[in-house]
């Protein structure tokens, strides 16, 4: 019985083998140079992508990131670990993970490189909040004191 499951978890693996010496065959590709570059690439992306998740990690200690930032992060460390695999399947799902976009991917990008809420002009978009911090406020929410009157 162990066998036969270890058989089933090897077989995507042997498959994407497989498919990868057939496509390099039929391209005319040397298959180990193709190995070779993805891995490549994966390690640049992964070490890119570990930077990114310490700063990222750093900033929601701070409580001035997003988690989802440190998602995303996690999400493009998982497609470089896919590109270090070799298996041409293996590459296609990590570049389908580099281009899915999150819920938040093109709408908003990481404030790190902006310098937060900062538009350039000194001004931190009236928030009153310093400008390195991700804060970024609803529409529709009102911001003030409040103070009861009797």
């Amino acid at each position: 019985m162990p066998f036969i499951l270890l058989f089933w978890l090897l077989l995507p693996l042997f498959l994407d083998l497989w498919l990868t010496f057939v496509v390099a065959e039929a391209v005319g590709v040397n298959v180990w140079l193709f190995f070779l570059v993805s891995a490549a690439l994966g390690v640049v992306l992964l070490a890119w992508e570990w930077r990114r998740v310490q700063m990222h990690w750093q900033a929601l200690r701070r409580l001035e990131g997003s988690p989802w930032q440190l998602l995303a992060s996690a999400r493009r460390g998982l497609a470089a670990l896919l590109l270090i695999l070799p298996g041409l399947g293996s590459d296609v799902l990590a570049l389908l993970l580099l281009f899915f976009v999150g819920r938040q991917g093109s709408v908003r990008r990481s404030n790190f490189g902006s310098g937060g809420g900062n538009n350039g002009n000194g001004n931190d978009g009236g928030n009153g909040r310093a400008a390195g911090t991700a804060y970024h406020a609803s529409p529709g929410v009102i911001e003030g004191e409040f103070r009861r009157e009797d």
